[in-house]
């Protein structure tokens, strides 16, 4: 039989930084601010929309079945960081909107996730850095385009606003 040194395998170690990345600021996002990880997702995707989000366009975009977001929006509704105003197209559809309450509690939990970017990347080079996310998007398109898998790919353009930049940190870096 051969022997298969999966630590030292890609999919090992990007799989071990990923869930080591997303369990600190987890951790930190629910300690400093009472909310998860999940979340925090729904609303970083939400601030970059200009016209709020149906609860399909979410899921899509966080690749997560619908019923899995409802108790995440219920959740975030009863804090007061989003609200659901009916489609004015479309009566049977909510879009989902960020609450003013929402912007400073954002910029706040933006801010302690840039904090903890920066502890994972210390000692890292801005070359290595580009280096490996043009490594890791190659791999991934690889992946689409031999597996014709369904996973939608997000624009990548730079806000032009600060605050929006500012929103941008996770999400693009």
């Amino acid at each position: 039989m051969i022997k298969y040194d999966y630590q030292d395998s890609i999919g090992f170690i990007i799989n071990r930084i990923g869930k080591s990345l997303i369990s600190v600021i987890d951790q930190e996002l629910r300690r400093k601010f009472s909310i998860t990880f999940g979340q925090w997702k729904v609303l970083i995707i939400i601030v970059n929309s200009d016209e709020g989000l149906t609860q399909k366009d979410i899921a899509d975009k966080l690749l997560l079945e619908g019923p899995t977001l409802i108790p995440i929006l219920d959740k975030l509704e009863k804090d007061g960081l989003v609200v659901r105003k009916t489609d004015t197209k479309d009566r049977r559809i909510n879009r989902i909107y960020l609450t003013e309450r929402a912007d400073g509690f954002l910029n706040d939990t933006i801010g302690c996730v840039a904090q903890i970017k920066k502890v994972c990347l210390h000692n890292v080079s801005e070359s290595e850095i580009s280096i490996t996310k043009n490594t890791l998007e190659k791999m991934w398109y690889n992946l689409q385009g031999s597996f014709n898998l369904n996973c939608p790919i997000e624009t990548r353009t730079r806000a032009s606003s600060t605050k929006e930049s500012n929103r941008n940190i996770y999400v693009n870096n």
